[in-house]
């Protein structure tokens, strides 16, 4: 029998998040599951965003800096992206000011030397082979920052789109494949987006497809229910045997009170951080994780 979530559990995780969430997802769960309205988003996303237009302060919970960053940034427009909020909205007009101010050679280094201002887990280190470990930021966080700039093109510099696009069609080129986790998954966020030129979205499918079939069905950072988020994506048909197992997990992987929770941990760096980081994931992660198995038609409501 295929996995699902079942009613009972449905409702333990909708208990879970109005008990344990942080004000942003609940937000976010309400608009997906509760008819709720997209100003609540807003106004909880409101508090993350710096006067540069940058987004920080810990929506990235395992980087706390309040200083803006690329990944912050990512992270807002996808919150402004599913709050419907214009290309005229001014979080969504500082976003893009700050990403026009900080692009370089088409691309958005992940992070800069003011992480290291506030607590992080060590993964998000700051060093001289920042940009070696991340693949040159290429695709994670670039990739996912242009869809945001298609998505937001009547708001966004028409000569920022234009360099971040021909860096992407630079990068396609020069892959045979696509290696790392998070790279896929903004390649394919990409791939999938509305408003990507024609030539460019069969170019990095292609790529996309060559390189998934490489990927480790068993890596915990992209699940094949994150890569296929819906059952007519893209990478559906290539990871169709996954798909079963992965939404067995994560229906296994509820906990006893109604949440899910992050498989990795970085306590040893900071406690109290971890923490606080901790139980803000346990909300996006629970969140997440009804809205994949959703999309795919596994939870009864």
């Amino acid at each position: 029998m295929p996995a699902r979530l079942t009613s009972d559990r449905f409702a333990a995780a909708q208990a879970f998040m109005h008990a344990q969430a942080d004000p942003l997802e609940l937000a976010l769960w309400r608009l997906s599951f509760e008819g709720g309205e997209r100003q609540p988003v807003l106004d909880a996303l409101a508090p993350f965003q710096n006067p540069d237009g940058g987004f920080g302060h810990g929506l990235e919970p395992d980087l706390s800096t309040p200083a803006s960053s690329a990944i912050a940034t990512s992270v807002g427009l996808r919150h402004l992206r599913r709050a419907g909020a214009p290309a005229a909205h001014p979080m969504v007009a500082g976003a893009l000011r700050w990403l026009a101010a900080n692009i370089e050679d088409g691309v958005w280094p992940i992070i800069d030397a003011r992480v290291d201002d506030a607590p992080h887990a060590p993964w998000w280190a700051y060093d001289s082979d920042l940009a070696q470990r991340w693949q040159g930021f290429r695709f994670n966080p670039t990739a996912e920052i242009l869809a945001h700039l298609y998505h937001f093109r009547d708001g966004a510099p028409a000569d920022l789109i234009a360099a971040a696009e021909a860096r992407m069609r630079r990068t396609v080129g020069e892959f045979a494949l696509i290696d790392g986790a998070y790279d896929l998954r903004c390649a394919a966020l990409l791939a999938e987006a509305p408003g990507v030129p024609q030539d460019l979205r069969e170019a990095l499918s292609a790529l996309l497809l060559r390189s998934v079939v490489r990927h480790d069905a068993a890596d915990e950072h992209a699940p094949a229910l994150d890569l296929a988020p819906r059952p007519d994506s893209l990478l559906a048909g290539p990871l169709k045997d996954q798909l079963e197992p992965a939404a067995a997990a994560l229906v296994d992987g509820q906990t006893a009170d109604g949440g899910w929770s992050p498989f990795w941990d970085w306590g040893f760096v900071d406690e109290a951080a971890w923490a606080k980081a901790k139980k803000t994931w346990r909300g996006s992660l629970t969140r997440l994780a009804v809205e994949a198995l959703a999309a795919h038609g596994r939870v009864d409501r």
